[in-house]
């Protein structure tokens, strides 16, 4: 789950102090061209960047965006190229070093990424993009203690930004506090609905924690935000199952202890496995079935179809032989001739 946080340049302000300050035609057309990248316009926005920068060339704001460009078009080194020329023109662009921190970052150059954030948070301690890029990257070093304590401090500064709460989750998830996992990862979706990433972990969470029903409406909600993915549509199904299997264990142990459990009702609840096409639960309860009592034909014969579907031969001449020694043959007429031909057919 990472869904890195990249700055398009701002207006300048008071980061162009080691260049010249920039034509009033520059300032203009960076305006521009940071509309145009943050409406997905790659090819307006060129246009102006690269008209700013004929008028200044040593305007380091023109030069991020223009490495943005490059950098939305997949041309990772253009981008980088771009970012450190920035640098070069104005040593406090923290924009710059944000975004040559995530190049690094994409190259598996974690160190030189963290240094590239760390210096933008020391140009601007502020800067929220760059501590959470920071917190990612300490988090891919294996150094969770420190990117908790970062995203913590984002979330200690502004609480609303649902990533920030998903990745404190996700992190908590990984190392087994999955009742404060849980809680951030609920502020995560509760931010941003169509985060699916978001509701997936927090339905893997709320997995490890038994909380099957609740993990399949995470689940419901991530296929929602996004149809199309395949882990949520896997994970539900599963969920559903297990929430499923788990409220029936639940009203068996209560059953059981009040007495109320009996082999009609074991057999009851086995036909509606074999409805839902859970085909080892119902084996299951029809043994417990017999627990119950040995001498119950119809579970003695529910174990033979699903043995003979299985091509489990001899455990289903058992099963059809104990279904034949306690059953009465004119109650269960069909039954009967379905389980001596098997047995006729299966003596050797």
């Amino acid at each position: 789950m990472k869904r890195f946080l990249l700055a398009i340049a701002a207006l300048c302000l008071t980061a162009c102090l080691a260049s010249p300050p920039p034509h009033p035609r520059a300032l203009e057309a960076n305006e521009l061209c940071t509309l145009y990248i943050s409406q997905g316009d790659l090819i307006r926005a060129e246009v102006q960047c690269d008209l700013g920068l004929q008028f200044s060339p040593q305007y380091a704001d023109l030069w991020v965006n223009k490495g943005l460009i490059s950098l939305k078009r997949g041309e990772d080194a253009k981008a980088k190229e771009a970012f450190i020329k920035a640098l070069r023109y104005n040593q406090e662009q923290a924009q710059a070093y944000n975004n040559l921190g995530f190049v690094y970052y994409k190259d598996r150059a974690y160190g030189k990424a963290h240094d590239n954030f760390q210096r933008a948070l020391k140009v601007n301690p502020d800067y929220i993009e760059a501590r959470y890029n920071l917190a990612l990257c300490f988090k891919d070093m294996g150094e969770k203690d420190k990117s908790k304590k970062e995203l913590r401090t984002i979330i200690a500064v502004n609480n609303q930004i649902a990533d920030a709460h998903a990745q404190l989750g996700a992190i908590l998830h990984e190392e087994g506090s999955l009742e404060e996992a849980t809680s951030e990862l609920a502020v995560a979706v509760q931010l941003d609905p169509k985060f699916s990433e978001a509701w997936l972990e927090l339905g893997n969470t709320q997995m490890d924690a038994g909380n099957f029903g609740e993990a399949a409406d995470s689940y419901t909600a991530c296929i929602d935000a996004d149809p199309g993915n395949a882990a949520c549509k896997n994970n539900v199904t599963i969920a559903a199952r297990k929430a499923s299997l788990a409220d029936t264990a639940l009203k068996e142990i209560k059953d059981n202890a009040s007495g109320a459990n009996s082999p009609e009702k074991m057999y009851t609840l086995a036909l509606g496995y074999k409805e839902k096409g859970l085909r080892s639960e119902e084996e299951r309860t029809y043994k417990k079935c017999l627990q119950l009592n040995v001498k119950f034909a119809l579970c003695h014969y529910g174990l033979f179809e699903i043995f003979q579907a299985d091509q489990r031969q001899k455990d289903a001449k058992i099963a059809c032989q104990n279904f034949l020694k306690f059953a009465d043959a004119s109650d269960y007429k069909s039954q009967v001739d379905n389980c001596e031909r098997f047995v006729s057919a299966n003596t050797y």
